[in-house]
Formats: structure tokens, C-alpha cells, sequence
């Protein structure tokens, strides 16, 4: 059942990415990252996770594939996490707190720390984006 609940929500956001133009890949089975996909101007490695809970943990190892991954292809390594009935959030790695050995992400790191859709595909930028000046 978690594996066809984590198709499910991977072949959701590849949907959404198709939609603003991005060339998708899955890689089934996730060896290193779930979805890989560009648009010419930016490009995305992705780790997605689904869960009914309010919270989850992401191994270290999960997370240094997705880093080292993204590094060598010259990507953006992001976590995707839907959480049913709360929607998506996305985060960077190295934003995520660690808990032991592991990465945890909750609703509340979620809605203060997460990034939108829009900004991850750069339709818009987030708030301190706005405030430092950034491009």
C-alpha cells in the first residue's frame, strides 16, 4: 500500500511539472532520485514521500543520494512531501533538522519552512527571496 500510495503521488507532481513545461523523468524504483526534470533554465532532482501522518523521517542516506546525485547532474535537489489532506510542501536538504540519525519533516516545518510549487518551478519567489533582493 506505501509503495502504490508514493507512485501515485510521484506520478501526480510529474503531471503538474508536465503542466509548466518541464521534460519529466521517473525513475521507478528509486535508485537515486525519484523524478528528474528540466525545462532549459531549471532543473530539478526530486525525492518524493507521501504520508498520511503529520510527520516523517528521510535516512541520511536517502538524503546524500538526492545531494550527491544533484551535484554531479547540476540540479537542484529538493524533497517533494505530500501530506494527504495537507497538500504538498518542498524543502531543501539542508533546511531539513535532523533528528538522530535522520531528517525529520512535520506540518509545521512544513508551513513555515517549506517552499510552494510556484517557487519551486521559479513562478514565484518566496518571501525572504523578495526581502534580500535576490534575482
Amino acid at each position: 500500500m506505501k509503495y502504490r500510495r508514493g507512485a501515485s503521488a510521484e506520478r501526480e507532481l510529474i503531471k503538474r511539472l508536465e503542466k509548466e513545461g518541464f521534460a519529466v523523468v521517473r525513475s521507478a524504483g528509486s535508485k537515486k532520485v525519484d523524478i528528474i526534470a528540466g525545462n532549459g533554465r531549471k532543473y530539478l532532482c526530486i525525492e518524493v514521500k507521501s504520508t498520511k501522518g503529520e510527520k516523517l523521517y528521510l535516512s541520511g542516506e536517502d538524503i546524500e543520494k538526492l545531494t550527491s546525485f544533484a551535484y554531479r547532474f547540476g540540479g537542484e535537489p529538493i524533497i517533494a512531501v505530500k501530506f494527504i489532506n495537507n497538500g504538498w510542501h518542498f524543502f531543501s536538504p539542508q533546511s531539513l533538522p535532523k533528528s538522530g540519525k535522520n531528517f525529520k519533516v512535520d506540518l509545521i516545518l512544513a508551513k513555515y519552512k517549506g517552499k510552494s510549487f510556484e517557487e519551486v518551478v521559479g513562478k514565484q519567489r518566496s518571501i525572504l527571496e523578495v526581502v534580500k533582493g535576490e534575482e
